[in-house]
């Protein structure tokens, strides 16, 4: 079996015995765009977005499993995962969901679950979210436009964030995820400030401006 290279970008700064962070999402760029405003020598952000029209939760956890098969891994590195509920919590892809869930556990890869979507978690860096009622996607990201100005899924790099607000989206998703070990949350919940949480605590990171 050939020898697996570990995918550091040394060119990006990154230091030698630096830990992968490796997030499998459904989205193209917004997520991608987030992560690359983030300065650090001492993780390696890589995500793994749906290039191909294939963004089902077990598409998005089967390109994670192909990366940990086919690249060098080390003790210490993040695995996650990026699922927006959206559409598939509707009872013809409810089940596929909760599999992918539970077998995100059994691998023991971290999931960061956005209900609906991942367009809430940034509209956390600008207002607080004060409905509990379910919404759609399509209503996160209307309501995102007016806080933000303007936003378009591939021009997430383009949202004026600095780092008190990352840490005001932090406070308010951890204040609305009033039931941590729901698997699967029925209210609007992002659970991406758990990946952040982590980082800032191994001071890991910092925000590009």
């Amino acid at each position: 079996m050939p020898h697996k290279k570990r995918p550091l970008d040394r060119d990006s700064g990154v230091v030698r015995d630096a830990s992968l962070v490796v997030i499998a999402c459904e989205d193209t760029y917004a997520v991608k765009q987030y992560f690359a405003r983030f300065r650090t020598r001492k993780v390696q952000f890589i995500v793994l977005p749906t290039e191909d029209g294939r963004s089902s939760p077990k598409d998005v956890l089967s390109r994670l499993d192909s990366f940990r098969e086919t690249e060098a891994t080390e003790e210490g590195d993040l695995f996650w995962i990026c699922i927006d509920t959206d559409h598939w919590v509707q009872a013809s892809h409810l089940q596929n969901l909760r599999e992918v869930l539970q077998r995100c556990r059994q691998k023991k890869y971290d999931v960061a679950i956005n209900n609906p979507c991942f367009e809430l978690w940034l509209f956390l860096h600008f207002e607080d979210w004060r409905s509990l009622e379910a919404v759609s996607c399509g209503d996160v990201i209307t309501v995102l436009r007016r806080v933000a100005g303007s936003y378009q899924k591939n021009r997430c790099a383009q949202l004026a964030i600095d780092a008190s607000q990352v840490q005001r989206a932090m406070r308010r998703a951890k204040e609305m995820d009033r039931d941590p070990d729901e698997i699967l949350p029925s209210r609007p919940v992002t659970r991406m400030y758990r990946l952040i949480e982590i980082l800032l605590d191994r001071d890991s990171i910092q925000l590009n401006r």
